[in-house]
């Protein structure tokens, strides 16, 4: 299927749940492309904020709320006579979770309710596409790419039971009440304008402009492998869900860049894309007997939304390492 432009976006009313994060910045800049009318709810505006960095925040409307304000939810659909919700609001800073786990999982299950409740509620809002995560599946260890029908292990923290019960309350909700809702499942996204430095890319970019030590603690052994899925790609995907939700209702798509590498390879291979050293990592973390392995299969939305990656590892690292060293001074 071929993507849309801005025949189908032109004049559309969009809401985006926490429109000033990462993954909620560059989606409202690819829909205010598209020539659609962006409205942004969001507890936050941050200044080092990529809406904010790329000069894009006066050109979204924007709206304090929380997102487990229900009512706030329903009001501001009718006033706003929204036709699309894009429900990305979540607190996603592992380390935070970890802090304040009732306040997070509240933001993260209650709030996708809210939303939900508030669309099935409203007579304008037609369509809702969920952020979900590739941490819907757990911690896996074998090398075949994970389909969606993949069961829900265990996982390493309590994020992933968050991700797990909104993903799951999305699809119910449009089995049960008939809403045209979908979620996605995203891995690893990277990109310009991620400031979530308990993530590995930004991290290790950042070791390097701090000119620290490359020292990546406890946080693992270095065999983990990931996929990693460029930002790029990340908001075609949730446009494509939304351009073809009259068949992706009530299902879940992954969406990933085919590229699985080791955490210790990655940040090597940015360390030499960075300045073209090598460095050797160094990590603390346990041996693992058998390494985490997670690359998530893509069939599904090639197949039923016509979606597929479009930019490679190196050329997508390139592009974050450049944009960290122009705006490294205003994040």
């Amino acid at each position: 299927m071929q993507e849309q432009g801005k025949e189908f976006w032109g004049g559309k009313r969009c809401l985006v749940t926490g429109g000033y994060g990462f993954g909620g910045s560059h989606l409202c800049e690819q829909l205010l492309k598209r020539g659609a009318r962006v409205y942004v709810m969001d507890r936050e505006t941050p200044s080092n904020s990529y809406l904010a960095l790329a000069g894009l925040a006066d050109s979204v409307h924007y709206f304090y709320g929380d997102v487990r304000d229900m009512e706030l939810i329903k009001l501001s659909l009718e006033r706003f006579q929204i036709d699309t919700i894009f429900h990305l609001a979540a607190q996603p800073v592992v380390p935070i979770f970890m802090t304040r786990p009732y306040e997070s999982l509240s933001i993260n299950v209650m709030g996708t309710y809210a939303v939900l409740e508030g669309m099935r509620n409203s007579s304008y809002a037609k369509t809702l596409v969920f952020a979900s995560s590739g941490a819907f599946y757990g911690m896996t260890t074998e090398h075949e790419p994970i389909k969606e029908d993949h069961p829900s292990l265990v996982a390493a923290n309590i994020y992933t039971p968050s991700k797990v019960a909104g993903d799951i309350a999305v699809r119910c909700y449009a089995k049960t009440f008939g809403i045209k809702a979908a979620v996605c499942r995203f891995i690893n996204t990277y990109g310009p304008g991620n400031t979530n430095f308990s993530t590995i890319v930004p991290t290790t970019i950042g070791d390097l402009l701090n000119g620290r030590a490359f020292d990546f603690g406890a946080r693992d052994d270095g065999t983990s492998t990931f996929d990693y899925l460029n930002i790029h790609d990340m908001t075609r995907g949730y446009l494509a869900v939304a351009e073809n939700i009259d068949i992706a209702a009530g299902e879940a798509f992954n969406f990933g860049g085919g590229n699985p590498i080791s955490v210790s390879d990655l940040v090597k291979l940015i360390s030499r894309l960075y300045d073209g050293q090598e460095r050797e990592p160094i990590f603390h973390g346990p041996k693992k007997v058998t390494p985490v392995y997670k690359c998530l299969d893509t069939s599904k939305a090639f197949r039923m939304l016509g979606w597929k990656p479009t930019v490679s590892l190196e050329e997508g690292l390139r592009e974050t390492i450049e944009w960290y060293k122009n705006n490294w001074n205003k994040i």
